[in-house]
């Protein structure tokens, strides 16, 4: 009797049977059946090539494009083949003065810049849903808050502060995944609440010991003293000799560094006279780490500042660090 002839039909399910005690247990596949989502997954390009495609669609140049990512142009090169690969037709018309877009890429552009600016969005939004408070603060200023995040996180255990220490004095939460942050200048811009903290006010400090054998009882003496910088410029020393009136002193002698804390970390040392903050320079005072020699104190108009969006001011753990803050100033 003939069989009848089996149907193209392919069904990818396999069925084991039950093993005999004496063999090993052979594992049970499941079904493997496609999805429409797995198969539109296997259409998408790489997510990296798409981002390279942007950027060098962005500068018209893979050279650029390399400086921007720091990459080199090779790996620029083969990334943007290999998604023109993936389409099947080029993305960019190569010429002598750079590169421009085809008519294929035109239609593409657009699409990957809002679909990565989308995904920024989102993903910026949901890191600040977490119960922690992702805080950035400036390096200058980590003698004042320090002490205050730590009793803070003794009185309220249950929200955990996260800080990130930078040497700049600004935030960006467009671009930046912190809550909230520390900054230091004039009045943030709109859409960003402020905390007024303190106001900068600067005055020359330097360790006790240095005073014994070098005297600085009036402006003049400071020609007398390395002057330790703040910052390469030396606008600091610059704008206060200016108030203080004092003629003849040089503004540029000295080291420079790159924070107002590491310029007063070496005052402490005894390396020099430093321009301290009257504020910040509280506990070094108190421990007579640093001594203020000059009665004169320049009040330079810029105050540091506790800021967030306005648009998380209502979210709780925003209100209760903010208030708690605000009250602990002093």
């Amino acid at each position: 009797m003939r069989r009848p002839r089996s149907r193209n039909v392919r069904i990818s399910l396999i069925v084991t049977a039950r093993p005999q005690a004496s063999s090993a247990a052979m594992p049970v596949r499941s079904p493997c059946f496609s999805s429409p989502s797995s198969t539109a997954m296997r259409r998408l390009p790489p997510l990296n090539a798409l981002q390279i495609f942007a950027t060098v669609a962005r500068h018209r140049s893979f050279t650029r494009a390399a400086d921007a990512l720091c990459v080199t142009q090779g790996a620029i090169s083969r990334q943007i083949q290999s998604l023109e690969a993936h389409y099947g037709f080029a993305l960019f018309m190569r010429h002598a003065r750079g590169l421009t877009l085809t008519v294929e890429g035109e239609q593409l552009l657009p699409v990957v810049v809002e679909s990565f600016a989308r995904i920024e969005d989102i993903s910026l939004k949901l890191t600040r849903q977490r119960t922690d408070l992702a805080l950035k603060v400036p390096t200058c200023v980590m003698r004042w808050v320090l002490p205050r995040i730590m009793r803070f996180q003794r009185e309220h255990p249950d929200l955990h502060v996260q800080m990130t220490t930078t040497w700049r004095h600004d935030v960006d939460f467009q671009s930046e995944p912190f809550d909230a942050a520390i900054v230091y200048g004039m009045s943030p811009g709109p859409d960003v609440a402020a905390v007024p903290l303190f106001d900068e006010r600067l005055t020359p400090v330097c360790a006790p010991d240095l005073l014994e054998g070098r005297p600085l009882a009036r402006v003049e003496d400071l020609a007398c003293h390395t002057l330790l910088h703040p910052t390469r410029d030396h606008r600091d020393w610059r704008r206060w000799l200016d108030y203080a009136g004092a003629a003849g002193v040089d503004p540029d002698r000295g080291p420079s560094f790159d924070s107002l804390d590491l310029a007063t970390s070496a005052a402490t040392q005894g390396f020099g006279v430093a321009l301290g903050d009257l504020t910040l320079s509280e506990e070094d005072f108190a421990a007579r780490r640093l001594a203020m020699p000059l009665d004169i104190v320049q009040r330079t108009g810029a105050r540091y500042y506790f800021v967030y969006p306005e648009s998380v001011a209502q979210q709780q753990k925003i209100q209760r660090f903010s208030g708690w803050l605000d009250a602990n100033r002093d």
